[in-house]
Order: structure tokens, then sequence, then C-alpha cells
């Protein structure tokens, strides 16, 4: 009888186990978002329409998170930002429509390569942020991370409603086809799905650190 009860608990925890999922995109942003929640040098902002830095200065002084920091005030301004420079990480929490628009926005000019606010004329987002990570500052470039979403967790929407989970991926598929044409690295980018609001995209900035077999950076 003990035998038999054995016999069934195991079967059961292995047909859950077959049936789970592992989503590490949905992981590392949750890790990340705990290793900022309690870092005591974290800081958390939310940016109101009324921030307007002066971009073609401001984005060639600082470190690469502050760059960033300005491009995104003065391009898609709306958006949460929390950052720790202890653990090196960045996220930004931007809506969707407005981080696309951005993107894929037409005759967009590099700020980095501007000489004065008075040349810059339309949309920048694209080719400065591009450049911006490129650029090494301290010794490191700066890797990028996109997070769209879908409601329930993707794997429930690929079984429900793969059309749906068919048009985030064409959506990743758009952006990091924009940003590799602008010249990104392939090792600066990575791109993800996870649960969340579909009416917001999650982006992660974080130094670039090389990969290494010994698990240490040379």
């Amino acid at each position: 009888m003990n035998l038999s009860l054995f016999i069934m608990l195991l079967a059961f925890f292995i047909v859950l186990n077959s049936l789970s999922s592992y989503e590490e995109a949905k992981t590392a942003l949750v890790q990340r978002s705990v290793e900022l929640a309690f870092s005591s040098s974290a800081q958390r902002e939310d940016y109101s329409p009324s921030v307007t830095p002066d971009p073609v200065k401001s984005v060639k002084e600082g470190d690469a998170f502050e760059r960033l920091e300005v491009l995104f005030q003065s391009e898609i301004v709306s958006f949460e930002l929390t950052k720790s420079k202890s653990q090196g990480i960045m996220m930004i929490e931007v809506p969707y429509d407005k981080f696309s628009e951005a993107m894929l926005a037409v005759n967009q000019q590099d700020l980095t390569k501007t000489p004065s606010r008075l040349e810059a004329r339309g949309n920048f987002f694209l080719p400065t942020l591009v450049s911006l990570l490129k650029t090494e500052i301290e010794g490191a470039a700066t890797r990028m991370e996109i997070y769209l979403h879908t409601a329930e967790n993707p794997a429930k929407v690929q079984n429900q409603a793969p059309r749906e989970l068919k048009e985030v991926i064409n959506d990743l598929g758009v952006f990091s086809a924009r940003l590799n044409k602008q010249g990104i690295p392939q090792k600066l980018l990575n791109i993800g799905i996870a649960k969340g609001d579909p009416e917001f995209v999650n982006l992660v900035f974080r130094r670039y650190v090389p990969f290494s077999p010994i698990g240490v950076a040379p």
C-alpha cells in the first residue's frame, strides 16, 4: 500500500514537472527587479512631459546611464526609471506606443554627432541610442534588453492565442531589425517576451561583460 502511494505521488510530480515551463526572460526581469529593490543605492524616478533637458549637450556628458536617461527624457518623456549604479543596472518602463513611434520614425539623426541644438531637427532616438550603447564608457559598452509583454503567461498564449503571440514576436523582430540595421552589435542586444501589461515595454541596460568560459571576463 505504501509503495503504491509513493509511486502515485512520484508520477504526479513527474507530470507537474513536464507541464511546467521556465521563462528565462521573465525570471531575469524578476531577479533584476529584486536586486534593484533591495539595493541601498537604487533610485526610482517618474518623468512627466515637463522634463525637457538640452539633449545635444546632455547626451555628450556623464556616464552611460545619465546619457541614456537624457535621451529618453528628450524623445519619449513619459517613462518610469529605476537604476542602481552599484549593481550596474538601469531599468526603464515606457509606453509601448511611445517606444514604437520613437524606434520606427524615419529620417532620424544622431545627436552625438550634432554640433548644436539649433541643428537638431526632427527625430533622433534610434541612431543616438545605438551610438550611446556602442560608446565605451569606463572601458565597456552598454547592453540593452527589450521585453515585450503578453497579458498571460507566453506559454499559455502560445496554446490559446497563437496569433496574438505571433504579433508580439513580429514586433520584437521589427525592433531588432531596426537596431541591427542601425549598426548595433548583436552582443549588445537581447530581446524576450514576458507576462505583463502589453501597453508597456521593459528595457534593461547594463554594462556589457564579455563571456568567458572560465567565468571571469578578460
